[in-house]
């Protein structure tokens, strides 16, 4: 990954948000080009939640019965001059072909990341039909979520980087993996760099903890550093069962442009959009004055909320009364402060999962 290939990429750059669910999900390596068809359809995912609607006629999105239906340019995921078209049909037959798998303690969960796609030749467009089942799990906050720069993904070459650097955004914590769970992951087979029964932790690393690393490393905010656990801490020939990964900031590949607006949300009620503004004057009967004294409430239900307005029409549902009365606007902010106290438990409970 090169700093010219960050500039190539025909997109502004932007954070976008996906679920603490998919991020831990089983992910086998994939090519470039699935990678970057996956991380549109996350992106769609993500705008859909915002509530941000399309502005072009190149772009489509279609919320169906059973499937989501995207449309988008192929220029979308093939801006590399050295991949040829050839290159995207590959791609969408390997990721038609490709499991999504999620396993907690509550649930498994496995399908396709999609369930067809088509390419017409010479109009420069992709269709792809996503299934709602990962279209929920896109978009399944419950357990947390990530908030990442899309610019810097679309560049990693591994799909293991991109784990990587998706689980770290944002990560405050140390968090310890044994090797099997690393494994699982990363979709790496149980038996892979092992011999004679016993892991080959030289090979993990070369092969997939420092090249990783390095990536990170190179043009990306967000990155870690590791230490190696052993069955006994105190000597250094202990077989190791697993690793400690210790995520790292690095402010001098943030995006300024988007830190700016991140730190302007925190202290400025400009922030909130004007649908948001819009939604609580006309459909809730707030004013200005009724606004001002909740600005930091606000503020962070805008940061910690994915569907804003979403959550805000059904408080608006949940306030009418059946003899057709509303319940005040006094009422509407505790409202709005229990959605944003369970959003804050859920973030932390995905930051200390691990």
């Amino acid at each position: 990954m090169s700093r010219k290939e960050l500039t190539n990429i025909p997109t502004k750059n932007k954070d976008i948000v996906t679920s603490f669910v998919y991020t831990w999900a089983r992910q086998k390596e994939m090519s470039i080009l699935e990678q970057r068809v996956v991380l549109r359809i996350i992106e769609y995912a993500s705008n859909n939640l915002k509530g941000i609607k399309l502005k072009d006629h190149l772009h489509k999105i279609d919320l169906g019965l059973f499937n989501v239906t995207i449309t988008m340019p192929v220029s979308d995921v093939l801006f590399n001059t050295k991949m040829k078209h050839h290159d995207i049909e590959k791609a969408l037959y390997a990721l038609r072909s490709r499991s999504f798998e999620y396993k907690d303690e509550n649930r498994y969960t496995v399908c396709g990341f999609i369930n067809n796609a088509t390419y017409v030749y010479r109009s420069g467009m992709i269709t792809v039909e996503v299934d709602n089942r990962i279209w929920d799990v896109l978009s399944d906050f419950s357990q947390g979520f990530k908030r990442f720069e899309l610019n810097k993904a679309l560049a990693l070459p591994t799909s293991s980087a991109l784990q990587f650097y998706m689980i770290m955004s944002g990560q405050e914590k140390p968090f310890k993996l044994s090797i099997a769970e690393l494994k699982s992951w990363l979709g790496i087979p149980q038996d892979k760099y092992r011999k004679d029964g016993r892991d080959r932790i030289d090979h993990l690393e070369e092969r997939v903890l420092r090249p990783v690393k390095r990536m990170l490393d190179e043009t990306c905010p967000y990155t870690f550093t590791y230490e190696k656990l052993r069955e006994n801490q105190n000597n250094s020939k202990s077989p190791v069962v697993g690793f400690e990964l210790r995520p790292v900031y690095q402010a001098k590949f943030r995006d300024q442009e988007l830190e700016r607006v991140h730190l302007t949300a925190k202290v400025s009620i400009g922030f909130i959009s004007p649908q948001v503004i819009n939604y609580m004057k006309q459909q809730m009967g707030f004013d200005k004055k009724s606004l001002s004294p909740h600005k930091d409430l606000l503020i962070q239900a805008v940061n910690l909320l994915p569907d804003v307005l979403g959550t805000l029409a059904d408080i608006q549902g949940r306030r009418r009364k059946p003899n057709g009365t509303e319940m005040g606007i006094g009422w509407v902010i505790q409202a709005i402060k229990g959605e944003v106290k369970k959003a804050e438990k859920a973030l932390e409970k995905s930051s200390v999962k691990k």
